[in-house]
């Protein structure tokens, strides 16, 4: 077959295959295979390429990753017609499944069934050139349509997603608002301005009627919790800093909010779990899951927060609860959870099944957030950040001179980042400033970047001056 027609074909095929799986989806409720596929991208793109199509995309940065699913599957009714038998779709589209984990039967036969009959029907086979430029716009038309679904379908679920109502009292103290303002950030983030992550195409929404946490034993289930229940039981407030393990040494996805939630014992004791139990796995309604050992689980520190800064979690927050690990990065905080399992076997979440660590500290980091000069002289402003370990010194210098300790405030709680300022003379010809931090047990802040895989970014923090 000639190379525009096996284009051609295929992508029809691609089309109207998906055309007929989305029906299957909206009637049946399965996810969609491009979302699947897109899902399987994101959480493989680097961090250095995501965060920066994130921030200039916004909304629509995940939507167009579905895209990428719709290239992929596309390249798979292709490369059947390459190698002379139409039938071998059904093989690429089962290797696909599998290797996607994608399990729905009649979500991979809906898509499968008409495609193949796309590529299977002889008339196609004689496309004009005229066909060859409908089919065209045809695919870019499914293209843009393939985004602009998961991006509607996002937003018709938020419509009926549950709006945060008043959970609990906080407030932040005068002097803390007033303590570098104008230099460094406001010491807790607003709901709005704190960052979100997600592995989701479109994010899940709970309805908390008929919602419930289980708690589970392997895989028999000792209780389950409606969400008036939870909210039933006396919370614990807390001020805490999360950090995304997507960060580059240049990017800030970080954020400090007031939390109120409950501890695990609330749920359930250490006395009811089994002695063979290794592992606590948390496990989302949207599949992402991660574990740690039972000790910690039980240890007071994790939280399972209900509320963020005075109101009841929002979707994008996780919605109706979320767990909260201080010492380790956000993709252990896992939202919109759905059961609590206690393993007796190793349990390997979605970032450890791609090679992240299971024990994800984090590492400790500093960043800018102002530099205002004034001829030789410079006032600096920012943050510094070791997870539990806390932060005792900061330090700042222009190019490569002599280490200026920076004032810094005490920090809001054990599990929150420390704000800092200082003064710097800066010489002639000096181009940027550089911050390290010394963390609670006598480590400074890494002077070599170490990549991101497995375990987060570490590296030294610099910043351009302005001119």
């Amino acid at each position: 077959m000639k190379w525009k027609q096996s284009i051609s074909k295929s992508s029809l095929a691609t089309l109207i295959g998906l055309i007929v799986h989305f029906v299957f989806s909206y009637a049946l409720g399965f996810q969609v295979l491009t979302d699947v596929i897109a899902e399987w991208i994101m959480a493989r793109t680097p961090s250095a390429w995501a965060v920066p199509v994130l921030e200039v995309m916004g909304t629509w940065a995940k939507p167009f990753a579905a895209t990428g699913g719709l290239a992929t599957l596309g390249f798979v009714m292709w490369l059947p017609l390459m190698l002379g038998s139409p039938w071998f779709a059904i093989l690429f589209v089962g290797v696909l499944s599998w290797a996607l984990d994608y399990s729905n039967v009649v979500g991979v036969l809906s898509f499968l069934i008409p495609g193949v009959a796309v590529l299977l029907w002889k008339p196609v086979e004689q496309i004009s050139a005229r066909r060859e430029f409908l089919t065209s716009v045809a695919m870019s038309s499914g293209t843009i349509l393939v985004a602009v679904e998961a991006w509607w379908r996002n937003e018709r679920l938020a419509a009926k997603a549950v709006e945060p109502v008043p959970l609990f009292r906080w407030s932040v103290p005068p002097d803390r608002i007033e303590w570098g303002k104008g230099l460094v950030r406001k010491p807790v983030t607003s709901v709005r301005e704190f960052y979100v992550m997600s592995k989701n195409t479109v994010d899940p929404v709970v309805d908390p009627k008929t919602w419930r946490l289980k708690i589970r034993m392997d895989d028999r289930l000792i209780r389950e919790f409606s969400y008036a229940e939870l909210l039933s039981l006396p919370r614990q407030e807390r001020f805490m800093t999360m950090r995304c393990v997507s960060n580059t040494l240049k990017s800030d996805l970080m954020g400090t909010a007031a939390w109120s939630g409950i501890r695990l014992e609330q749920l359930v004791k250490a006395t009811e779990v089994s002695s063979q139990a290794i592992e606590m796995a948390v496990i989302g309604l949207d599949g992402h899951g991660d574990s740690v050992k039972i000790p910690y689980a039980f240890s007071g520190e994790p939280l399972f927060a209900l509320g963020m800064n005075g109101d009841t979690l929002n979707r994008n927050h996780g919605f109706p609860i979320r767990m909260l690990t201080p010492r380790y990065y956000g993709f252990k905080s896992i939202k919109w959870i759905d059961e609590i399992r206690f393993s007796s076997v190793p349990y390997f979440g979605t970032w450890p099944k791609l090679g992240f660590t299971k024990e994800p500290l984090i590492h400790t980091a500093s960043y800018v957030d102002r530099i205002v000069r004034d001829g030789e002289r410079a006032k600096v402003g920012g943050v510094s950040f070791a997870g539990m370990r806390g932060v005792q010194r900061v330090e700042i210098r222009a190019n490569n001179g002599i280490w200026v300790p920076a004032e810094t405030e005490a920090q809001f709680s054990p599990y929150t980042l420390t704000r800092w300022k200082g003064e710097l003379t800066i010489p002639a010809g000096a181009e940027f400033v550089e911050v390290r931090a010394l963390d609670g047990e006598g480590k400074w802040q890494a002077t070599v970047e170490k990549p991101l895989f497995p375990d987060g970014v570490a590296g030294p923090t610099i910043k351009r001056l302005p001119g």
